[in-house]
C-alpha cells in the first residue's frame, strides 16, 4: 500500500556501479532516483535516502566524517573501499555505516549486493507498513488492548490502556501490574485484583480464554471482560499473551439498575408482585406464612390531603414492615396492598401473634402521623406446608382472612 521514492546518491570518479544502479528494476512499492557526483555534494547528501560513497583513492576518515555530518540520520550509508582502507576505517565510529565493501568487484557482483540491499531495505518499509497498520487499529480501539511477556510485565499497550490507567506508554513499557493500576504492593503480594492467575491458564491452555474480571484502579473498581490469547515463539513455547478487555462496569449497574427496576416498587423501593412470584419458584422450603395487608381509608388520605400524602403513608408503611420483620420477604402487591412473605414453620399462636405484631406497629405509626391518624390496617395471615404449589390458593386465604378482618374494623 505504502510507496517509496528511493532517492539514491553515487559518489564516485567510476561509472561502473552507476550502470548497475539504473538498470536495477525497483522492487513492489518503490520507484528509484538516481543522482551521481565525483566529489560529497553537501545538498544531494541531506536529500539522499541510500547513500553509495567509493572512498578508492580518497581519505577515507575524513570523507566518513562529512557524511556523517550532512545525511539524514534514517539515510543508509554504504562505503567502497579498498582492503587497507577498511582496516583503517576499523577504528573508527561505523554506527552510521550500514555495509562496507571489499573493492574491486564485479557488476555481477555489485548487482548481487545491491539487489540483496534493496530486499532488505524493503523488509524494514514493509514493517513500519506491518507496525503502522498494528498501531493505527489498536489504537482506534476504545477497549484496552495490552501484550505482555510471561512474567507479566507489559511490553506494548494501546492509547485507550494508557487512558484509563492515567500513565503514558512510556511509563507502562516493562511494568506489572501493581505499578500499572496503583495497587499497593502489599495488596499485590496478598493476590488481591490482579490477572495473572488468568494469564497462567491461557498459557497453560495454549488457547484463548474468556474472563470477567474485577480491576482495582487506586480507590475505584472496574469490571472487565477480558479476552485473551497466548503469544507463540519462533520455537512453538508460550512467550507471554495479548490481552483484550471490555469495560462492562457501567454496563453492569444498567443491568442491575434495570432488574432492580423491574422487580421492585419505585415509590417504595419494596419488592413487587412479580419478584414474589420468581421468589416463590426457586424456594425450597415447603414451610412458609403470608400475611396479606391492606390500609383502611387509603383513599380518604388522598381526597383529602392530595396524592403526595397518600403517597407518604405507602413509604411510611414500606419502612415500618422492614424495621418490624426485617428477616421476611416485604413487598407491596397492589396501589394499598402489602404482602410479608415469612419463611419457616410456625404454629397458628406464633403467625396469630405476628399477625397482632404488625397490625399493632403499623397502627401506631400512622396514629403518630398528623395527617395520617384515620387510617388503620388489616392483616390476614395463611400458613402452608405444601410449599409453592399451594401459593396461589394461600394467597388466596390470606385474601379472604384480610378482607374478614377490613369489614370487621369497619363495623366493629
Amino acid at each position: 500500500m505504502y510507496h517509496c521514492n528511493l532517492h539514491i546518491y553515487l559518489i564516485s570518479t567510476q561509472n561502473d556501479l552507476f550502470e548497475v544502479l539504473k538498470k536495477a528494476e525497483p522492487l513492489e512499492h518503490f520507484t528509484h532516483e538516481l543522482e551521481k557526483s565525483d566529489a560529497p555534494e553537501k545538498e544531494k547528501i541531506e536529500k539522499a535516502d541510500v547513500i553509495f560513497a567509493d572512498l578508492q583513492g580518497a581519505n577515507a576518515v575524513e570523507t566518513l566524517a562529512l557524511l556523517r555530518t550532512y545525511k539524514k540520520e534514517s539515510a543508509e550509508l554504504i562505503l567502497l573501499v579498498e582492503k587497507g582502507q577498511a582496516d583503517q576505517l576499523m577504528v573508527e565510529d561505523l554506527s552510521a555505516v550500514k555495509d562496507i565493501w571489499i573493492m574491486p568487484l564485479s557488476e555481477k557482483e555489485m548487482a548481487f549486493r545491491f539487489g540483496r540491499w534493496l530486499e532488505t531495505y524493503k523488509m524494514g518499509k514493509d514493517y513500519w507498513q506491518t507496525q503502522t497498520y498494528l498501531d493505527t487499529t489498536i489504537n482506534s480501539v476504545p477497549h484496552m488492548i495490552w501484550y505482555k511477556d510471561k512474567e507479566g510485565a507489559h511490553m506494548k499497550v494501546n492509547e485507550s490502556f494508557c487512558k484509563i490507567v492515567n500513565k503514558t506508554m512510556e511509563q507502562i513499557k516493562g511494568r506489572g501490574h501493581y505499578y500499572i493500576w496503583d495497587i499497593d504492593p502489599e495488596e499485590y503480594a496478598k493476590g488481591e485484583f490482579i490477572c495473572m492467575e488468568s494469564e497462567y491458564e491461557v498459557m497453560e491452555k495454549r488457547e484463548t480464554c474468556v474472563f470477567d474480571e474485577d480491576v482495582k484502579i487506586g480507590d475505584g473498581m472496574r469490571n472487565l471482560k477480558t479476552y485473551k490469547s497466548p503469544l507463540f515463539d519462533l520455537d512453538g513455547s508460550v512467550m507471554g499473551t495479548v490481552g483484550v478487555a471490555v469495560d462492562i462496569t457501567q454496563e453492569l449497574l444498567y443491568q442491575k439498575m434495570m432488574v432492580k427496576n423491574a422487580n421492585t416498587d419505585f415509590l417504595t423501593g419494596l419488592y413487587n408482585r412479580r419478584y414474589v412470584y420468581q421468589f416463590v419458584e426457586v424456594m425450597e422450603e415447603k414451610h412458609f406464612t403470608i400475611f396479606c395487608i391492606d390500609l383502611n381509608n387509603f383513599k380518604g388520605i388522598n381526597d383529602m390531603y392530595g396524592h403526595q400524602e397518600g403517597d407518604n403513608a405507602l413509604i411510611l408503611t414500606a419502612r415500618t414492615l422492614e424495621k418490624t420483620v426485617p428477616e421476611d420477604l416485604v413487598a407491596r402487591t397492589g396501589g394499598d396492598e402489602f404482602m410479608v412473605l415469612s419463611i419457616g414453620e410456625c404454629s397458628s399462636a406464633e403467625i396469630e401473634a405476628k399477625r397482632r405484631l404488625l397490625e399493632k406497629t403499623l397502627d401506631e405509626a400512622y396514629r403518630r402521623e398528623k395527617n395520617l391518624q384515620t387510617i388503620s390496617a388489616s392483616i390476614g395471615a395463611a400458613h402452608s406446608g405444601e410449599g409453592k404449589e399451594g401459593f396461589d390458593a394461600l394467597m388466596g386465604e390470606a385474601d379472604t382472612i384480610m378482607y374478614a378482618v377490613k369489614e370487621k374494623k369497619k363495623h366493629g
